[in-house]
This record gives C-alpha cells, sequence and structure tokens, in this order.
C-alpha cells in the first residue's frame, strides 16, 4: 500500500485546507464568542488529521473520503459536546475543574495526573516532607479493572461492543483492550500477566523491539515442551519457533487509510489466509 494519499484524496485535502482558511477568525471552538452575532457551530471532529508516517494531512477516521459540499463539511462532523470531552480527557490532561469541563485548562497530552489524578496535595506532601499524599496508583488495580483503566482512553471490550464497532473487521485493531480480552489466554485466566502494564512501561516510551516482549510470553509458556511438562503451571511450548513470539501470535494489521500499522493484541495461533477475527 503506498503510503501517500491518492490523486482524488489529494484534491479533497487542498479543497479542506481551502475551505477551512476561509473560515472567519474567531474564539475557540467550545468557547462562546464574547460578542458576536454568529450562531455558534456544534463541535466537531476535524475532517483532517495529520499522520506522521505521511507527516502530512489526510482524511481523519469515520470521515467520507468525499469532497466537501460546504464549510461546515470541510471542519468535519459534528459531536455531541460530551464526546468532544472524551476526545480532551484522552488527548489532554486536566481539561477539567471540579467536573466542569474547561479546555482552556487543559495540557497537551498526557501527563502524570491523566492516570494518577490531580497531583497538588501530592506535592505540597512532598515539599512539606510529610509522607507523598494521596495519589491514586493503578499499578494495584486487580487485572480486570486495570485492563479496563487503559481501556478508557484505548477502548475497552464493552465500549466496542457498546457502539457497534465489530463487525467493521480490521478498523478495530486500534482498540488493543478489546482485542486482548478476546483472547482465548485472556479469557482462562485473567491474570496479572496478561495486562496492558504486565508488557508496556506506562513512564517509557514504547519498545519497537518485538524481540524484547518474548520474556513477557515466556512467563506463562514454557520454552520448549520438555520444560512444559517439568515446571509447574508453564503452558505448552511453540512447536515453531523459541524467539519473536509476537510476529506470529500478534501480527501488525494496517488498515487503509489509517497510515500506520497496529499490533493486533487478539493473541492466537494465527494461521495462513484464516480471515480476521471480529
Amino acid at each position: 500500500m503506498s503510503a501517500q494519499p491518492n490523486e482524488q484524496n489529494a484534491t479533497a485535502i487542498k479543497l479542506n485546507l481551502k475551505l477551512i482558511r476561509r473560515w472567519p477568525t474567531r474564539p475557540p471552538l467550545l468557547q462562546t464568542p464574547k460578542a458576536s452575532t454568529r450562531t455558534r457551530r456544534s463541535p466537531s471532529s476535524l475532517h483532517l488529521s495529520f499522520y506522521s508516517e505521511l507527516q502530512g494531512l489526510d482524511i481523519t477516521p469515520g470521515h467520507e473520503r468525499t469532497t466537501p459540499a460546504t464549510l461546515d463539511d470541510a471542519l468535519g462532523l459534528k459531536q455531541p459536546a460530551t464526546e468532544i470531552e472524551r476526545c480532551f480527557s484522552c488527548h489532554a490532561t486536566a481539561s477539567k475543574t471540579g467536573n466542569e469541563f474547561n479546555p482552556s485548562h487543559a495540557m497537551a497530552g498526557v501527563t502524570c495526573e491523566s492516570c494518577h489524578g490531580p497531583g497538588a496535595t501530592h506535592i505540597a506532601a512532598v515539599n512539606s516532607q510529610h509522607g507523598t499524599g494521596d495519589m491514586a496508583n493503578p499499578a494495584f488495580l486487580p487485572p480486570v479493572d486495570a485492563v479496563d483503566f487503559c481501556g478508557a482512553c484505548h477502548r475497552t471490550w464493552q465500549d466496542v461492543v457498546g457502539s457497534g464497532l465489530t463487525g467493521v473487521g480490521v478498523f478495530n485493531v486500534r482498540f488493543a483492550p478489546y482485542r486482548l480480552e478476546n483472547s482465548k489466554c485472556w479469557q482462562k485466566t485473567q491474570s496479572s500477566l496478561l495486562t496492558c502494564v504486565a508488557c508496556h512501561e506506562p513512564h517509557k516510551p514504547l519498545v519497537h523491539d518485538l524481540a524484547s516482549y518474548d520474556s513477557r510470553c515466556l512467563q506463562c509458556h514454557a520454552l520448549s515442551a520438555h520444560a512444559a511438562k517439568r515446571v509447574a503451571n508453564k503452558r505448552r511450548a511453540c512447536p515453531v519457533s523459541t524467539k519473536d513470539c509476537v510476529t506470529c501470535h500478534m501480527p501488525k494489521v494496517r488498515p487503509p487509510n489509517l497510515h500506520s500499522d497496529f499490533t493486533d493484541h487478539w493473541i492466537r495461533i494465527v494461521k495462513r489466509g484464516a480471515p480476521y477475527p471480529d
């Protein structure tokens, strides 16, 4: 698949940009203008998104790949305010003040408080040398709650099923907790050895060296059939290989037009030519 948008898509993108640039200067989308006779538009998810692989713009997932007919269409899909709040809650930090949505106070990206909650009491306690104060620590959550905690942004099984995002093919590969919870090994054990943080260190960048995950697999699976019989509670060994487990059992999937490869967290024996499980 080419990494570049085709000619028709490129034309649509150029027209989107042209229309958006013509939109009159105004206050941020979710803030009420101080004095204006213009009708306030409903909040939207933007029609265009930046893709790092392209180092440029292309159509946002969920939007039609067609030339917009109006300025409103060029801006994107109208969304309920609750959905916009959810966007901010995952892609920014501290977008709420006292349970009130206040994007003007938001900090870009995921920071400590995204997972650990407000840190003022923690900082005050540390500075005064009186302990560490109250601070949420998701590391102590039970396995099911731990996966659902990450799924608050990455989509839980309930989110995907409840939103009708099953049966859509490879597009739901993006929702790692949902895919993980469909795995037989998760359904049988719901073990702490299978939670998101069992493989991913949340305080460090994502590790792209696939071989580095072998040690996580071998916490449950034996390295050989002999070891499986000898060591208690070890799952059977893979008969094909002793390394690079995820390259076979968690293959990369590339949804159309998303310009990125996603690791499928539905852990399984992937058979050549088998349909994508959904």
